[in-house]
């Protein structure tokens, strides 16, 4: 139950229980037995000896995504997580409603999270002691409204990709749109004029710099986040943290960030940069306001640094709030120590040095409208506001912070001043964004079919990309989202940077994206030749040339995805391109399950939703 613990405690629960006969029904109450009379019975010992032996799953493999849990099918999955999210999401309501002081909840939860050994002692207080607070706060503030929060309200959120979604009137909203008008008839997007200008953009994200990274330290922690200086000596030499970074789930050092900055710096035709998101580290139980401030502002300063005379336009990840993944519009009546408004403040003041005149959406919400020229305007949304793993959705999930109704307001004086318009967004359309409010996003991007030319996401820390359709006629590719890698090598990938050709600027631009390049190294090879010796940056890939593609237009990217739904040697190098040629990723074979994965998500624009998949795969 996400008020109070991390992923993995529930993902650990349903793969523990799903193995065995449990009455979740009767769940709660046994734990709170427990809890008071420190009794097991033989039933309880059962299903805590299973999550201890389940303790190594983690949430951030990719294997969840394409088997779910070891040896059950989809269906069997999804009602072991929903049913189990369910069990314990009842036992933490119960403490709450029970009276139970702040410091018995933390207590009661240690205890468990403990005897389940679902984490260490430490990361097992350090989460529940950042997250209670917003926790009891929000739970007790909405029981006096008309829709309190319930477990199957926790459960759909934080699961709603497993089928645990259950909806009511307060999440079925739509946007008045009206005032936009018709949607013009769309235009067939055109390549430019040979010879003609172009752009290039350098986009970072995903850099989860750790200011705590110790080489040589422990990388096989069993916490989410590993290779920190209080986790211990590990335990082999296989199993200490390299120099440059490691594949195994740690994130970035000072020096490894600082290297990949000056070798972009190397480009010297670069017309502006765009970083998509996530300073912070994977520590979710370790962060503070301090020390996220502290990371952010090293992190901009040193891109300031290094490219003094470049425009940089940024966005916040879900990584850069504490406690992590929490987004809420900045509202007096929340309590300081849980609301979202430091770091709205906090990018307002670093970020004013590259975009003036924009504090008033960025301190509502953290989100704002650029133009880089007359002719292109690029619109940086905040769409953490619609992520699953956001506990604010369960306070208030209706458009918040005004941020799309803005977005379209800003769209149609774009139009009207024959604009064309670059959106950065840190979710892609394919991961992690709740349909209610993807659902008016994706409204609003159909409306503005012609003026919306790319959008830039990160997250995912692969690489990829996702194609928008029209929903009247779904066989015609309307748009283009690009997915870059990540800066961190967390799990499995080669750090890396892109580099988009765009067209323009001139008189007529389309301002589309006409190519992207990765550039990264090898962390295997860096970390054998140590800390005297750089890494050795070079360009991965052009998707364009890479799979013989005469342009990046959304048709062309169409077809594309009908020839990679039946060649297996397509597949192999996309897969390979996706994890950056991660050496941990490519020694693992790409079975069937995920070789469909690497297409639907390509035309998945909405969590859950693979039926556009189905044009491309039986």
């Amino acid at each position: 139950m996400r008020l109070l613990s991390a992923t993995v405690f529930l993902l650990s629960c349903a793969a523990a229980l799903a193995v065995g006969t449990v009455d979740f029904g009767g769940l709660p109450s046994k734990i709170n037995e427990y809890l008071r009379t420190k009794t097991i019975t033989p039933e309880l010992e059962e299903t805590f000896e299973l999550l201890r032996q389940r303790k190594t799953l983690k949430t951030y493999s990719t294997a969840l995504n394409m088997k779910l849990l070891d040896g059950l099918n989809e269906k069997e999955a999804n009602k072991a997580v929903c049913d189990t999210c369910l069990s314990i999401a009842s036992t933490i309501l119960s403490w709450i409603d029970a009276g139970d002081s702040r410091e018995v909840i933390v207590e009661k939860y240690v205890d468990l999270c403990i005897t389940m050994n679902i984490n260490s002692p430490t990361v097992c207080r350090a989460t529940a002691e950042i997250r209670v607070d917003l926790g009891v706060w929000m739970y007790t503030a909405k029981n006096s409204t008309q829709y309190p929060i319930t477990p199957e309200d926790i459960c759909g959120y934080s699961y709603y990709s497993s089928g645990c979604w259950v909806g009511g009137p307060q999440y079925e909203w739509t946007l008045d749109l009206s005032f936009l008008g018709p949607k013009p008839t769309p235009e067939t997007p055109q390549l430019p004029d040979p010879g003609a200008p172009t752009l290039k953009v350098l986009q970072f994200t995903d850099v989860h710099i750790d200011p705590n990274y110790q080489v040589g330290g422990n990388a096989e922690c069993g916490d989410l986040n590993c290779c920190r200086a209080d986790q211990g000596a590990p335990a082999t030499p296989e199993a200490a943290a390299g120099y440059w970074g490691d594949y195994r789930d740690c994130d970035t050092p000072y020096h490894a960030f600082q290297d990949m900055l000056t070798q972009a710096a190397t480009h010297t035709d670069l017309a502006y940069i765009i970083f998509t998101g996530d300073v912070i580290d994977h520590g979710t139980w370790a962060t503070s306001t301090e020390t996220n401030t502290n990371a952010i502002i090293y992190a901009m300063t040193a891109l300031l640094n290094q490219f003094p005379n470049l425009k940089i336009l940024p966005i916040v990840g879900n990584h850069e709030s504490h406690p992590t993944h929490n987004f809420v519009a900045d509202n007096p009546e929340i309590p300081s120590n849980i609301s979202t408004g430091w770091l709205y403040s906090l990018a307002d003041y670093i970020w004013s040095s590259w975009i003036p005149n924009a504090s008033e959406t960025i301190l509502k919400g953290g989100f704002y409208s650029y133009e880089v020229n007359p002719s292109l305007k690029v619109i940086a949304l905040n769409n953490i506001f619609c992520y699953n793993l956001n506990w604010w959705l369960l306070y208030e999930n209706v458009d918040p912070a005004g941020q799309l109704m803005w977005f379209a307001q800003e769209l149609l004086a774009a139009e009207q001043n024959g604009q064309k318009v670059h959106i950065l967004a840190h979710i892609p359309g394919s991961s992690d964004c709740m349909p209610n409010w993807q659902t008016q996003f994706l409204r609003i991007l159909d409306r503005f079919e012609n003026t919306i030319v790319a959008m830039f996401h990160g997250h995912t820390h692969n690489e990829h990309l996702n194609i928008y359709y029209d929903p009247n006629d779904r066989s015609r590719p309307t748009g283009v989202g690009f997915v870059g890698g990540s800066g961190t090598a967390f799990s499995n990938v080669n750090p890396n940077y892109r580099i988009y050709t765009i067209d323009g600027d001139y008189q007529g631009s389309s301002y589309r994206v006409l190519d992207h390049e990765t550039w990264s190294f090898n962390l295997t090879e860096a970390n054998l030749n140590g800390p005297d010796i750089p890494p050795v940056w070079s360009k991965l890939y052009s998707f364009k040339d890479a799979f013989g593609l005469s342009s990046l237009l959304p048709q062309d990217l169409n077809d594309f995805v009908a020839r990679l739904a039946t060649d297996p040697d397509l597949q192999d190098l996309y897969y390979r391109y996706y994890w950056t040629a991660g050496d941990p990723s490519l020694a693992k074979p790409c079975d069937d399950a995920c070789r469909r994965n690497l297409v639907c998500e390509i035309v998945r624009t909405t969590q859950g939703d693979d039926s556009k998949c189905t044009d491309f795969l039986p």
